[in-house]
């Protein structure tokens, strides 16, 4: 399981439908799978209540830090910074993908239980 902490929540305008959730980890801190739907992790979240669509996004300022640019998860409305999100079936390969320094952004941190 890879767990992601947001760290920001937005709309690009008053008028934008669509929010945005970043979290600490994206496509360059392990969830490189994400490229091209290659896989669609299940996510759980902290929080529950009415939910929405949104967009996920990594912490780096690279454009292909957007994760599935075609596919949209349902998040709750509820939803803040600080937050956690648990991907479930990330496997091992999410520690690797993220073993180099992105922008500055430190490798995942491995929990071995």
């Amino acid at each position: 399981m890879l767990v992601s902490e947001i760290v920001l929540i937005s709309r690009k305008s008053r008028t934008a439908l669509e929010r945005w959730i970043y979290q600490d980890c994206g496509r360059f801190g392990g969830l490189m799978e994400t490229l091209g739907k290659a896989i669609h992790y299940p996510i759980v979240c902290e929080r529950n209540g009415p939910q929405e669509q949104v967009i996920l996004a990594g912490p780096t300022c690279d454009s292909m830090d957007t994760l599935y640019e075609d596919y949209r998860y349902e998040l709750p409305l509820s939803l803040a910074v600080g937050d956690r999100l648990y991907w479930l079936s990330t496997g091992a390969y999410t520690s690797s993908y993220s073993a180099i320094e992105i922008n500055g952004f430190p490798p995942l941190q491995t929990v071995v239980i």
